[in-house]
């Protein structure tokens, strides 16, 4: 279990894109491939920044370019499905990246490669999280890593979910179900901005009510 592969979906923003490369490229060991989703992003800025890092070859980066946007939960999968590595990591580009998380991840997942890893593990009630009392603990979906068969055999994100929320607390309760650990890796090096791509506001606020419904009814639960 030696390939390394980073899916990141992308939308615009180029700064943050430009951002997360460099911190990987300064900081992060033993990556297969980057794979770069840019889901159709219009702005001529991400267009040159791209041609920039393909042609310096600094990292092992592949993109894609959609040709229409698909939003981040099947822009993630799209990354996901696409990786080689044994090992596969989809990670937010509004993530600041400070430590060599490949190398550490890959080796935890060698010791066992029945865990989901992630920046931060949420195991207590968030407000989103609970239902009936019971709470349902999750990997935070901007920073998420297991074995490609690992992905395979969590489905990836649940599409049901589509277009985002709640489809990192799936995708660990899935895992839980079938014996993963949820393992945070609680780096203060890593760090995410939050909202640079999808915000808060009262339209994202109704779009989580709505995906917490259906995992209510996925899992049926009270």
């Amino acid at each position: 279990m030696n390939k390394v592969s980073i899916a990141i979906p992308i939308y615009n923003r180029w700064h943050l894109t430009h951002q997360i490369l460099f911190d990987i490229y300064k900081n992060c060991d033993n990556i297969h491939e980057i794979i770069i989703v840019n889901d159709n992003s219009p702005e001529k800025e991400v267009r040159d920044g791209m041609d920039w890092w393909l042609s310096q070859k600094m990292l092992p980066i592949q993109e894609i370019v959609l040709a229409e946007n698909v939003m981040f939960l099947r822009a993630s999968n799209i990354g996901m499905k696409q990786c080689a590595g044994d090992i596969v990591i989809t990670v937010s580009n509004d993530v600041r990246i400070q430590s060599d998380i490949t190398t550490r991840i890959r080796d935890m997942l060698r010791e066992n490669p029945e865990q989901m890893i992630g920046g931060r593990l949420l195991d207590w009630d968030t407000g989103w999280n609970s239902f009936g009392g019971q709470v349902f603990p999750y990997i935070e979906g901007w920073l998420m890593a297991t074995t490609k068969q690992g992905w395979e055999e969590i489905g990836y994100f649940d599409e049901r979910f589509y277009p985002s929320d709640m489809e990192d607390i799936d995708s660990s309760t899935t895992a839980l179900t079938l014996g993963y650990t949820l393992t945070p890796l609680n780096d203060e090096r890593i760090q995410h901005i939050g909202a640079q791509s999808i915000g808060y506001n009262p339209k994202r606020e109704a779009q989580t009510k709505l995906n917490k419904e259906k995992f209510r009814k996925k899992w049926k639960l009270p």
